[in-house]
């Protein structure tokens, strides 16, 4: 029973990695018959777990997507780092609604119940034992930087109203490159093209944000990273 346990954790962790798999190339993977492989495919579906089956040439097994999570198949670890991160979110800022804070206090609450049962009083006893230092930090939306992170994978150009230091208001258009986070604080990199010139803009300023469906072509960043461009524009800002 070990070994089939030890078989059928190592095709869960193959197939969450995510990708396709042909039937010969995923029993390679795990040295065994391709009967043996369609024997523990059926167990995983009877578990709960959405594995599609494409036959025939050029045929594969993969996981459906959006489809209901089942348990997560995560090492000790990795569920110790997960809860931890959460928690670190959580007191990060205000739980206002759709703020980021609340969406990580939300799925703190709910992490156990996707673990499978040999971690979940684990994570039980890391959310009654852990105490995280609630540090002032701008409250911004994890609605808008999901949407921005879309935006900048797909090179899109995105618009939004903006607030700047001061309060003076503007309407942007930009081609968003780069998140960047840097002591609490979210920061969009951009190409404005109002300005024609890279500006970093504070992601809690940044309301009605929209993206046009019109995609840039792409520039090289005006430095090696983004982390670094905004240092060097936080470095020569301060007194």
């Amino acid at each position: 029973m070990a070994d089939v346990t030890e078989r059928m954790l190592r095709l869960l962790a193959t197939l969450q990695g995510g990708g396709s798999f042909s039937g010969e190339d995923l029993a390679r993977r795990l040295g065994v018959s391709p009967r043996t492989l369609r024997r523990d495919v059926d167990r995983l579906r009877a578990y709960g777990y959405p594995v599609m089956t494409r036959p025939g040439p050029g045929g594969h097994y993969r996981f459906a997507v959006g489809q209901r999570l089942p348990p997560l198949l995560l090492e000790d670890d990795e569920a110790v780092a997960v809860v931890i991160g959460l928690a670190a979110l959580t007191a990060a800022g205000p739980a206002h609604p759709g703020a980021l804070a609340d969406a990580a206090g939300r799925a703190y609450g709910k992490v156990d119940t996707l673990l499978p049962a040999r971690l979940r009083s684990r994570a039980a006893a890391l959310r009654t034992t852990i105490e995280a230092e609630r540090a002032p930090a701008p409250e911004v939306s994890a609605r808008t930087l999901g949407t921005l992170a879309e935006a900048i994978a797909a090179g899109e150009i995105v618009a939004f109203d903006y607030r700047d230091a001061g309060g003076r208001p503007s309407a942007r258009r930009v081609e968003a490159h780069r998140q960047v986070s840097i002591d609490l604080t979210w920061y969009l990199l951009g190409w404005d093209l109002g300005r024609g010139d890279w500006r970093v803009f504070r992601t809690d300023r940044i309301a009605n944000l929209l993206r046009t469906g019109a995609h840039h072509a792409g520039r090289a960043l005006p430095a090696e990273t983004a982390l670094e461009f905004l240092r060097s524009g936080l470095s020569r800002a301060a007194p």
